[in-house]
């Protein structure tokens, strides 16, 4: 990465006060289990239901808090420079010359309003990508002939190639399409250098 790159990370806040949040529940959710559980209740039978209710309540704050500490940890980024973006995913990381970049718009994007790029080809830019198939959740694209088959889906019944869905980086739909649009034509770094 040079002193051109610009790098747009993912929106860890919502994640950071889930993970707060799951942390206050675990513990309040561990407190309620402990006096459901306290010897010497007047009603046992309440006091179960007390213990049983608080477990699945643990269970389900441990569930929050993993979710946010993946999403903390998670790889998604966008990097810019003069020549290329890089998209990068927990499935694969995905470099297009700006000379691929046909379009860039807002568009509905898993139900939200998104930032949408086009591709001039199709093929040529799913070539470029490095996929991880370790690390890749399941059903996640893994190779470049699928990502080529979900793009020409999603331009056929969407009208782009690639959506990147609100809120998944640290701007919001219409900065990232403005930033896009700037960095396709290098005007992002003329008013840097200026």
């Amino acid at each position: 990465m040079n002193n051109e790159t610009i790098v747009v990370r993912m929106n860890r806040r919502w994640a950071w006060w889930t993970l707060g949040m799951a942390i206050l529940g675990v513990v309040f959710s561990v407190w309620l289990m402990y006096t459901g559980l306290r010897p010497g209740r007047p009603d046992p039978s309440a006091g179960w239901l007390l213990s049983a209710t608080s477990l699945a309540g643990v269970i389900a704050f441990v569930y929050a808090g993993w979710v946010a500490v993946r999403t903390i940890r998670s790889p998604h980024r966008l990097e810019l420079s003069p020549s290329h973006l890089a998209f990068f995913t927990p499935a694969y990381d995905l470099r297009v010359p700006w000379e691929r970049v046909a379009g860039i718009a807002l568009a509905d994007v898993d139900r939200r309003l998104g930032c949408a790029l086009v591709f001039d080809d199709i093929a040529a830019v799913a070539r470029g990508a490095a996929f991880h198939s370790a690390s890749a959740p399941k059903g996640a694209v893994r190779s470049a002939a699928r990502m080529q088959e979900r793009m020409e889906a999603c331009f056929r019944d969407r009208g782009y190639h690639l959506g990147i869905p609100h809120r998944i980086l640290e701007r919001g739909p219409e900065a990232l399409a403005k930033l896009l649009a700037q960095a396709r034509t290098g005007e992002l770094w003329q008013e840097a250098a200026e």
